[in-house]
């Protein structure tokens, strides 16, 4: 009978409390990144990419991303490593949008991730 009672009890501390709790905060859909030092994320609630420069090695690290599949954009940040920036975008619903992040390599081919998709 103990058991029964504190089974219940347990249920329904659960049932009020998972009602009270505060949605999360939006985390990324999705995110493409390389071994080089650079990561992009985005969020398609409010469409926004975060660009990470997570290596120190002096170069700075861009996004490029398509909307709906025309022409590629660029979004550069050089804030320094082990920093990130935010870019708040206004893509219709729904919109197709692939990107991926690279490093900006002096006298040199940049390294780039592989292509990421998520819709807006």
């Amino acid at each position: 009978m103990i058991k029964k009672v504190a089974l219940a009890f347990s249920a329904l501390a659960l049932a009020v409390g998972g009602a009270a709790l505060v949605a999360p905060a939006a985390h990324a859909d999705s995110s493409a990144s390389t071994s080089a030092g650079a990561r992009a994320t985005f969020t398609s609630d409010g469409e926004i990419f975060r660009l990470y420069d997570t290596k120190c090695d002096g170069y700075s690290v861009y996004l490029v991303y398509k909307l709906r599949g025309g022409s590629e954009q660029r979004i550069d940040f050089s804030g320094g490593c082990n920093k990130s920036g935010e870019y708040d975008k206004d893509f219709a619903e729904d919109s197709k949008v692939e990107y991926k992040a690279c490093v900006n390599v002096n006298n040199a081919l940049d390294k780039c991730s592989a292509w990421s998709t998520d819709y807006a």
